[in-house]
């Protein structure tokens, strides 16, 4: 049963900033959660809501230490930006270890995995989460070489007043999804991407360049999130990176420590979580959607990744053991 509470929490956490959401959605587990009962770190949240356990669009800000609130590993199932202004945030994203300090940030996307973070008791966060479908009325366009950077490096560093400047939007995000104005909240958020990534070159982070593997590592993940609803070969993945699916799986594997077989694999199972526990779509439907040749050779790679059939997922975070397909 622990293990189905942090499935569930995993799926439904607007990554780690959103757990009050998720304990007014919960069913009453008074032992399950009871831990986060004193979960008093929140100083705002405003949202408009999306559909089944993922909101459409959140903003939050938070002023403490928030690390002890969420499992140790997880995925998020939102497009997130994080702002720190007073004290630090050290946090692990796609293995690798980021301290990130005031006027500091960084950026995710769905199929980022993290690890439980660990801030300062004097932590100031602010903090913008948003679905992909809200991602998608964003209507961005980037050099794919700007994207891969974001990929490999997600954080970045701003000056005082950019600092400043930013956090006028959160408060303009507020208001307007405090009216529930949506059309109003996609317009700030593609406003707010912008003046992020205007000053700072190549792509989201003033770090040195990236190597030449890290460019590759980081294109290939842009790739996989953009295609791998379809795409489930590596093949056309090295093909669009005009490299050898050899050379292509070894980069992957020096820069992130995982295969890329496996970043692929964890990219679809993301959706096909996503998608089981915040829709009622016949589980044919999300087979056909995300790329498989039918319902049993999507059962069968669901089950090996998850130790669960999708049925039976799907019933377990919805709590309905009768629920038919």
């Amino acid at each position: 049963m622990r293990k189905l509470f942090y499935f569930y929490l995993m799926q439904s956490l607007l990554l780690y900033f959103c757990i009050k959401i998720v304990l007014i959605r919960m069913k009453a587990q008074d032992q399950e959660n009871n831990v986060f009962h004193s979960f008093s770190v929140l100083d705002w949240m405003s949202f408009i809501p999306g559909k089944g356990s993922v909101n459409d669009i959140t903003v939050t800000k938070f002023n403490g230490d928030i690390g002890s609130y969420v499992p140790d590993h997880f995925f998020s199932p939102t497009y997130c930006i994080e702002i720190v202004t007073k004290g630090l945030i050290a946090v692990s994203i796609n293995n690798k270890e980021y301290e990130i300090t005031p006027n500091g940030g960084y950026a995710i996307t769905p199929d980022f995995l993290l690890r439980r973070p660990t801030s300062s008791h004097q932590a100031e966060i602010y903090t913008l989460a948003f679905s992909r479908m809200f991602a998608s009325e964003l209507h961005l366009s980037f050099p794919l070489s700007q994207i891969a950077q974001f990929y490999v490096r997600p954080i970045w560093q701003m000056s005082d007043k950019k600092t400043q400047n930013v956090l006028h939007y959160f408060e303009l995000l507020k208001n307007v999804i405090d009216e529930n104005n949506r059309t109003a909240a996609i317009d700030l958020t593609r406003s707010l991407i912008h003046y992020l990534v205007a000053d700072l070159e190549p792509g989201l982070n003033t770090q040195s360049s990236l190597s030449h593997i890290e460019e590759i590592t980081g294109r290939f993940l842009a790739l996989v999130d953009e295609h791998c609803e379809r795409q489930h070969s590596l093949d056309w993945y090295a093909s669009e990176l005009c490299l050898s699916t050899r050379y292509v799986a070894n980069t992957v594997k020096k820069v992130l420590g995982m295969t890329a077989s496996s970043c692929l694999e964890r990219a679809i199972v993301q959706r096909a979580q996503i998608l089981l526990s915040t829709t009622a779509m016949p589980i044919q439907t999300i087979s056909d959607q995300l790329g498989f040749q039918n319902q049993s050779h999507f059962g069968t790679f669901f089950k090996r990744q998850i130790g669960l059939s999708p049925k039976m997922f799907r019933m377990n975070v919805s709590g309905n053991s009768n629920k038919e397909e």
